[in-house]
């Protein structure tokens, strides 16, 4: 284990997950007290948390681990520093101070260092060594290109180089943890996580027409393998490998060293050209889609002592027994694992892929439309029911029809029973063009407390047209997605639909034109107050055959009657003003009769104000008869109206 390539405990089964996770177990027999473990230090936060050591012999003491340096404390405590691309120099500089013996091909000098002189060009040739030799009190410089060796006679300096280069010995990203034992002998077994490269899946589809079935029928032949890679810095060696389809809970925890908070790391948006279209499964498959299958490990019936060149077999039946998967399928729980069957070896630094599943399925191939996926024509799509018997993880899937490539597409994670849909080409001979159109239906009026209440249907209209210059008929599958809250109506029943879409099948002519419509709607309330109704809006609703002639009349006699009510109110606010008026005239007619004098011009004046006086009087009685009988009429024309109302509630 100490030795890349050599490990004393090797590792013995591992099992990748697609999050980048792996869990390795080491097995083997050891002898002695002690076993150390080395680890990347990247991986010792995963390793402390779910490290888990099993002797079936012997007893396990405990666990010990390098703890991380203080990077600061050691730079303090170090007094010398060595350079990764100038050794030499920085040696001799951080020994400037110190006693040292130099030896050249001539004679050997003893002093103290002063430090090295460097030019920028030629800097070895031209460096001078400069020493300082306080006996004779003389500055000795030396080219350092004639230097053959030097002696430390400084002991603290010589034991500041030797920690410096035990330093520069250690491998900053690894990690030792020795693991304590009793006594004698120990049959160890030893279980970790540590981070790993996510496992890859790619597919192979092979699309053939059957001995029986409907022109759109097809075997689909499938066929997974797995890929991995080894970046541990050994061989794997007779591994039992497992890959494990799912999405386990897995995350960080700082065990091994104190951790700083990180932002999140948000990158930009990632965008190919010609992604690939996918579409959703509309129900499960049909019972008896299953036809064969070949488990990981099992060989096919049928398929041994049989030439692959059989041309009876077809190019499916070829591969399937020229490949034959090599692991079995396994439920466990929310996760699905692939056993690989037969042990596994990829040396360090490679990569290796193993057949996970073959099984033949029936399904069918289509062209299907949707606008939103690719609008400009349908793709062609293989559709079939995962009867494989294994859970099938996301990725890429090349198709052949009759042997040739026919395209690729991306399968997405399927558990057993679930319908896949896999578009892997675009079919160029039909142009799809999709116009919508919106639009507002009254539906139904009725009064409630005092309100008209409106129901209107929001129309969505969707037209499609097909041009086909295909010379043979097609048949369409036209896939539109639903608008929320809407239902179809005054047209044909899908012959699929979920919530989210609805799928019909089209029979497109060869070299044609071909148009289809989806109606939908959606059912909407409003309301507004009946004596805020204006006759306009009275006079439509009557146009649009929303309201019969009786409701018609009924709220046009409401609508008159709030009508004088209204009336009524602008009459009493003009008498209101017109009172103010009076009142402020008052005012200001008795201020002008307290100076005034009885006889002469002010007599005069005096009389006529009075006269004056006394018509606001008779104005302002007069006002308010007027606005009692305002009032009466405008307390008689709301019960109308409210009783009127009351009749169109109960009709």
């Amino acid at each position: 284990m100490s030795l890349p390539g050599k490990p004393s405990l090797p590792i013995r089964r591992v099992t990748l997950y697609k999050h980048g996770l792996g869990f390795f177990e080491r097995r083997g027999a050891v002898s002695g007290e002690q076993l150390r473990l080395d680890f990347q230090r990247a991986a010792m936060d995963d390793v402390l948390k779910s490290l888990v050591v099993l002797d079936r012999v012997g007893q396990v003491l405990g666990l010990d681990f390098e703890t991380p340096p203080d990077r600061n404390e050691e730079v303090h405590r170090e007094q010398l520093e060595l350079s990764e691309h100038a050794s030499l120099t920085d040696t001799l500089t951080a020994l400037r101070g110190r006693a040292v013996r130099v030896m050249t091909s001539e004679q050997a000098t003893e002093g103290v260092l002063i430090g090295v002189d460097l030019e920028q060009k030629n800097r070895l040739e031209r460096a001078l060594l400069s020493l300082y030799q306080p006996q004779a009190r003389r500055v000795v410089k030396l080219p350092l290109e004639r230097l053959e060796s030097f002696e430390i006679l400084d002991d603290a300096a010589a034991g500041d180089l030797g920690y410096a280069l035990a330093r520069a010995r250690r491998d900053e990203d690894r990690a030792s943890a020795l693991l304590r034992l009793s006594q004698g002998e120990h049959d160890l077994t030893v279980s970790y996580i540590a981070p790993a490269p996510a496992w890859r899946v790619s597919y192979r589809v092979i699309a053939e027409h059957p001995a029986r079935g409907g022109e759109g029928a097809r075997d689909i032949y499938l066929q997974g393998w797995g890929l991995f890679d080894n970046t541990l810095e050994e061989d794997l060696d007779g591994v039992q490998l497992s890959l494990m389809a799912g999405m386990p809970v897995s995350f960080r925890y700082a065990l091994f060293a104190p951790s700083t908070p990180e932002r999140p790391l948000i990158e930009d948006e990632e965008r190919t050209v010609n992604a690939p279209i996918e579409y959703a499964a509309m129900a499960a498959p049909p019972a008896g889609s299953f036809k064969r299958s070949a488990m990981l490990g099992e060989v096919q019936e049928g398929a041994a002592g049989m030439d692959w060149m059989e041309p009876e077999r077809g190019f499916a039946g070829q591969m399937a027994q020229s490949v034959q998967p090599v692991s079995s399928g396994e439920a466990r729980g929310a996760l699905f694992a692939y056993k690989v069957a037969q042990p596994v070896s990829v040396a360090r630094g490679q990569s290796g892929m193993v057949p996970l599943l073959s099984a033949t399925l029936a399904g069918r191939r289509e062209l299907l439309y949707n606008h939103a996926r690719h609008a400009g024509h349908p793709a062609a799509s293989l559709r079939f029911g995962n009867a494989s018997g294994f859970t099938l993880e996301r990725g890429p899937v090349t198709v052949l029809e009759a042997g040739e490539y026919a395209g690729e597409a991306v399968l997405d994670f399927s558990p057993v029973g679930a319908e896949i849909i896999l578009a892997f080409a675009v079919e160029l001979g039909i142009a799809g063009v999709q116009r919508v159109n919106h639009r507002t239906e009254i539906h139904r009026l009725s009064v409630r407390d005092g309100y008209l209440l409106v129901e209107e249907y929001q129309l969505r209209r969707t037209r499609y047209e097909f041009t086909s210059k295909l010379d043979a008929p097609a048949v369409l599958t036209l896939e539109h997605d639903r608008a929320g809250g809407h239902e179809l109506f005054d047209m044909a029943a899908p012959a699929e639909q979920t919530l989210l879409a609805a799928r019909w099948q089209l029979q497109l002519a060869e070299q044609s034109r071909t148009e289809f419509v989806v109606n939908e709607r959606a059912l909407r309330q409003r309301h507004e107050k009946v004596r805020g109704l204006s006759f306009e809006s009275l006079q439509k609703y009557l146009a649009d055959r929303v309201l019969d002639a009786a409701s018609y009349a009924a709220l046009k006699a409401v609508r008159e009657l709030y009508a004088e009510v209204e009336a009524a109110d602008a009459a009493l606010k003009d008498l209101d003003r017109e009172r103010e008026k009076l009142y402020k005239r008052q005012t200001q007619i008795q201020g002008n009769l307290t100076p005034l004098g009885q006889n002469g011009d002010e007599g005069k004046l005096r009389s006529r104000l009075v006269r004056e006086l006394d018509a606001s009087e008779d104005r302002l009685r007069e006002t308010e008869t007027e606005a009692e009988e305002l009032h009466a009429l405008r307390v008689q024309k709301e019960a109308s109206a409210a009783g009127a109302i009351a009749a169109l509630e109960k009709s």
